[in-house]
């Protein structure tokens, strides 16, 4: 049995559990790459410009995975993903920063981001960063089993 926030799709005989992703980024033209890029892969998007609005989707919609930027207006993605881990856990959490320093690496994985993903990063990083955050879950284990879709290399069949 599934819980009741996940989303099933039936085809060829099979279900398959979508993960539902919360995007986090104040920039637009980033915000909206992520999604398409994660909507072609079955993914069902919800998406926030500020941390603020993102602690309440973490509290409504429970995600099965989060992607925040480090630097965001109201709250900070450190604080986006420690609110995360404690309302959801085990989600797993991707931090991306174009601020990348030994000092936030360290933070983020204090705060319990599965992996910190410097800007720019390309399509295969981003869709390799989501495979492997999905597979590996957090310390408490894997959020959602990936797909058949998710099982190829970086995300491709």
């Amino acid at each position: 049995m599934t819980e009741p926030n996940r989303i099933i799709r039936a085809g060829d005989e099979r279900l398959v559990v979508v993960p539902k992703t919360l995007i986090v980024e104040d920039e637009p033209d980033l915000l909206t790459t992520c999604v398409r890029l994660l909507v072609q892969l079955g993914h069902v998007c919800l998406t926030a410009r500020t941390g603020g609005a993102a602690i309440g989707l973490i509290d409504a919609e429970r995600p099965d995975l989060v992607v925040t930027d480090l630097r965001l207006p109201t709250v900070d993605g450190l604080a986006v993903v420690r609110h995360a881990r404690r309302a959801c856990p085990p989600v797993p959490a991707i931090l991306i920063t174009a601020y990348t320093s030994a000092e936030s690496r360290r933070e983020a994985h204090q705060a319990g981001a599965t992996i910190y993903l410097p800007k720019p990063f390309s399509r295969v990083e981003f869709l390799g960063a989501v495979q492997s955050a999905l597979a590996t879950g957090s310390a408490e284990g894997p959020a959602v089993a990936p797909p058949p879709q998710f099982r190829g290399p970086l995300g491709f069949p």
